[in-house]
């Protein structure tokens, strides 16, 4: 779904930003403590990584670079829009053998925006979900650290996110061993706002999510996506699956603008579930 953007600014306050610059590694160290990202304030999505999803997001502040993920963080809703990443069979693998790191949830203080707390959760009956997975940062400390900021957490139904959300990440990781490779884009979707607000910063609660994942084997392309209301209703693999067109509608994303036009067109209408060892009944 290929779309031209207009990015209007008009009324939103300059923030400051601290930018911090590291070399990403695969080793397995506690060198690389704190948060690399990079904030692209002119929107210019072609700037750092041209595979970006598009969207018309008015309130996000542009795409922060994480070691092991990517974000496009909405200050309005201190949630992500997207998160983007590639999990390989390698990390795959590394994730087995890693070293425990302490779970702890907290802001991105290397970022001077609006962000999220432990405050707004408290008491809500609403978990703090991960979009990147924790277990599929666990190849590098620094990275399942980052994976516990704010900026990589939304309000999930505890059985949702204990259920097809745990079934769909552990796909993810099936799907990274038998292709080598997967490129995994997620994130919230907002629509009626039926699940309120939470916390002292009124976080909304999204209505769903959503999960897209590409390989490219021999024969070319391949894509499927899952949408999962945020609900406690149980919910399988096979009812979840969708196109990714489903989601661009959804979401206003263009997931996969940087495919060729034909190739986009035909990866974002359809799926196959026997692709993905997905049971059809």
């Amino acid at each position: 779904m290929k779309k031209i953007l207009i990015f209007t600014f008009s009324g939103i306050i300059l923030l400051a930003f601290i930018i911090k610059l590291v070399s990403p590694s695969s080793d397995y160290t506690d060198d690389l403590d704190e948060a690399a990202f990079i904030v692209n304030k002119d929107m210019n999505w072609n700037n750092n990584k041209s595979n970006y999803p598009h969207n018309s997001y008015l309130d996000s502040v542009g795409v922060i670079h994480y070691l092991g993920f990517d974000i496009l963080y909405d200050c309005q809703k201190l949630q992500p829009v997207w998160v983007d990443y590639t999990m390989t069979a390698e990390k795959v693998e590394q994730t087995k053998h890693s070293p425990k790191v302490h779970r702890h949830f907290m802001p991105d203080t290397n970022l001077a925006l609006p962000q999220a707390s432990n405050a707004d959760y408290k008491n809500s009956g609403w978990v703090r979900g991960h979009m990147a997975r924790r277990q599929d940062m666990k190849w590098s400390k620094q990275a399942v650290r980052e994976s516990d900021y704010f900026t990589n957490i939304c309000p999930q139904d505890s059985a949702m996110n204990n259920d097809i959300w745990h079934d769909i990440e552990n796909l993810v990781r099936r799907v990274a061993t038998q292709y080598d490779s997967v490129h995994v884009i997620c994130g919230p979707i907002f629509t009626d706002n039926t699940n309120g607000y939470i916390g002292p910063n009124r976080l909304p609660v999204p209505d769903y999510f959503f999960k897209t994942i590409l390989v490219k084997d021999a024969i070319g392309y391949h894509a499927i996506a899952f949408l999962c209301p945020n609900d406690d209703k149980p919910l399988t693999m096979k009812e979840a699956a969708c196109t990714v067109d489903k989601i661009e509608a959804m979401s206003k994303i263009d997931v996969y603008s940087y495919l060729p036009d034909q190739t986009e067109s035909t990866v974002e209408s359809t799926f196959n579930l026997r692709t993905w060892g997905i049971q059809e009944k």
